[in-house]
């Protein structure tokens, strides 16, 4: 506390100051007993106020220059931190970016709506609508570090809306929401990869489609997401370990600062990725 500080640094500096008279002192004793310095301790003992005062205010100009240079480090290193976040934050835009209008998702998008143009003109519409409203969304959250998860899980759900009208029955997806999460601030297009990866790997390669649980939970302190899903039994079971995830690991690291925690959880017939964040509305 200011109080501790200013009381600590007090005593501290009439120590230093009172040690500096000390050694003063005996510095005069040998010097004294030359010719050249003879009656340097009389003339030592005329200044002891004026360099007792110095002794104080020269350790505490140091303690100053020291807690400046403290200052000046934790400045740089906040700046740091923000603008890796914001590379990071520019780096997830750009692969969701990609992730949505390379080949396979506006390939599958329009085939899609090219599939119900003739049998279901108003479906083929509506995915349209949705399209350009996630696009836009996307487009929308890129200039932002953190937003609500709130919005983050409406950005999830206007991705599924089109996943939906690809798979139909295929696609089900269940969700666990804790209204009392929906206001903590995360970094944005941090669930979309993981459901994305869910809906790509767990999802389309199976025949018969698979299911998507989206949980989320908050204690106290934390906010726990989960993203689980169906998957091949026969897929490799590390198959999504490299696709997305490090760049979510690497974004809630420097966000939180080492204490959000990611996990993986690849089962036989299932895929799990575990969030856990702190509790922050700033």
């Amino acid at each position: 506390s200011l109080t501790r500080l200013i009381v600590s640094s007090g005593i501290t500096s009439l120590v230093a100051a009172s040690l500096w008279l000390a050694k003063a002192r005996v510095w005069t004793l040998l010097l004294g007993a030359t010719d050249t310095f003879a009656g340097a301790r009389d003339r030592l003992d005329q200044q002891l106020p004026l360099i007792f005062a110095l002794g104080i205010l020269l350790y505490l100009l140091s303690i100053a220059a020291h807690y400046a240079l403290l200052a000046v480090e934790a400045a740089r290193e906040a700046e740091r931190h923000q603008l890796e976040l914001e590379v990071l934050t520019r780096e997830a835009e750009l692969r969701a970016l990609r992730a949505q209008i390379n080949p396979h998702f506006l390939y599958n998008s329009l085939n899609s709506i090219s599939a119900l143009t003739m049998r279901d003109p108003a479906g083929a519409r509506r995915m349209c609508v949705l399209l350009g409203d996630f696009l836009r969304s996307t487009l929308n959250v890129s200039g932002h570090d953190s937003i609500r998860l709130s919005d983050e899980l409406a950005l999830v759900d206007r991705f599924l809306d089109i996943e939906q009208v690809r798979f139909g029955a295929r696609l089900q997806v269940h969700r666990r929401i804790d209204p009392d999460a929906l206001a903590c601030r995360v970094p944005p297009l941090m669930l979309q990869p993981l459901v994305e990866n869910a809906v790509v790997h767990g999802v389309a390669s199976r025949l018969d489609g698979g299911t998507i649980e989206i949980a989320v939970a908050r204690t106290a302190d934390n906010v726990s997401m989960v993203v689980d899903n169906t998957r091949d039994a026969d897929a490799p079971a590390d198959i999504r370990t490299g696709v997305g995830l490090d760049n979510v690991r690497r974004r809630l690291d420097t966000m939180f600062a080492g204490k959000a925690r990611l996990a993986v959880t690849p089962a036989h017939e299932s895929f799990r990725v575990s969030i856990v964040i702190p509790w922050t509305t700033q």
